[in-house]
């Protein structure tokens, strides 16, 4: 059974779907899961703080990317962790229908629906895991040296397998929907 899990919202400032991203982490961590999250704190976990380490390694990570450069996801891929699932801001707009305005500062009435809707969704994925006694999640090693400017980075590096309209998780990692335990990739 999972005890907690990571949420890692892109940490950019250059949109309007960061500023989301990061509310939407500390609404899941604050209101709809308190003590049940973690929010990854990038800084620390780039200078090796033993704490976003050990909660990287340690507890499967719910990544909250906001554009299709997918920082979020290509943190985990060059620090080579698999993120447990993925929730991807602009298809979550486009399926509940909402629309924002730019502004990175303080978020205007749309774009703080934006942020509830995938706080929402977030806790969806993330107490799946937390609450599904057939969902497990095997610990991970951080196996590289994070270089932020790497280049050459996959399109898809760790081969995403939509589940819902902005919810994605790895196809090589459990499904935290399904209700019956599997092994070797077959139902028990």
């Amino acid at each position: 059974m999972v005890e907690r899990v990571c949420i890692y919202p892109c940490g950019g400032i250059k949109k309007t779907e960061a500023t989301v991203a990061r509310i939407a982490a500390y609404l899941v961590n604050e209101d709809l899961l308190p003590g049940q999250t973690m929010i990854l704190c990038v800084p620390a976990f780039l200078r090796g703080v033993e704490e976003d380490l050990v909660m990287l390694e340690d507890y499967p990570t719910v990544v909250i990317d906001c554009h299709s450069e997918n920082c979020a996801t290509n943190l985990l891929y060059l620090s080579g962790v698999t993120p447990a699932a993925r929730i991807f801001i602009p298809e979550v707009a486009e399926h509940f229908g909402i629309s924002y305005e730019s502004e990175r500062r303080e978020l205007k009435p749309g774009a703080q629906q934006l942020a509830q809707a995938v706080a929402d969704e977030t806790a969806r994925v993330a107490g799946a895991m937390l609450n599904n006694e057939a969902y497990s999640y095997e610990k991970q090693q951080i196996k590289t040296k994070t270089y932020l400017a790497q280049a050459n980075l996959p399109v898809d590096p760790f081969d995403y397998q939509k589940i819902n309209p902005g919810i994605y998780r790895p196809r090589n990692m459990p499904d935290f929907f399904r209700r019956e335990a599997m092994t070797d990739g077959k139902s028990k």
